[in-house]
């Protein structure tokens, strides 16, 4: 999960941002980015992938 920080500082999004424009939390995203929570689903990294437009593996990596 450590690429959900990654891109949102390279897109140059503050939290509040990803928060407001993907529906998540913006105390859910911050837990995420730190490493306190993890996705409870599918669905929710979903949504962060859709508004970043990539791909959940951009997000979580690449299972090998």
């Amino acid at each position: 999960m450590n690429d959900i920080k990654k891109i949102r500082i390279e897109r140059g999004y503050s939290t509040k941002d990803v928060s407001v424009g993907s529906g998540i939390p913006y105390r859910t995203l911050q837990d995420w980015e730190a490493g306190k929570r993890k996705p409870r689903d599918v669905y929710q990294i979903q949504k962060l992938a859709d508004y970043y437009g990539c791909q959940i593996e951009d997000l979580i990596g690449k299972a090998e």
